[in-house]
C-alpha cells in the first residue's frame, strides 16, 4: 500500500498545527458576519482532515475549505 495517505491516529506536529491554526484564522477574518463554535468546528475538522490527505499549503487548504459548506452559507 502507498504511505501517501496518513493515519488518523498519527499526530500533527507543531508545524502543522500552526499552519491549520493560520489557515483557520483567516478563513473566518474574511467571512462577513458572526461565526458560531460549531461553524468553526465543523471547519477545524475539515481542515485537519485536508492536512491528513496531503494537503499541506497554505494556499490548497484555503481554496479547499472555501468550497466547504461550513463558508459557503454565509454567502447565501
Amino acid at each position: 500500500m502507498g504511505g501517501t495517505y496518513f493515519d488518523d491516529e498519527q499526530e500533527i506536529g507543531p508545524q502543522g498545527l500552526a499552519l491549520l491554526r493560520n489557515v483557520l484564522a483567516d478563513l473566518f477574518r474574511d467571512q462577513s458576519g458572526d461565526s458560531n463554535t460549531d461553524e468553526e468546528l465543523g471547519l477545524a475538522k475539515e481542515l485537519v482532515a485536508l492536512f491528513k490527505s496531503g494537503f499541506r499549503s497554505e494556499e490548497e487548504l484555503k481554496a479547499m475549505a472555501r468550497g466547504s459548506s461550513f463558508l459557503n452559507h454565509h454567502n447565501s
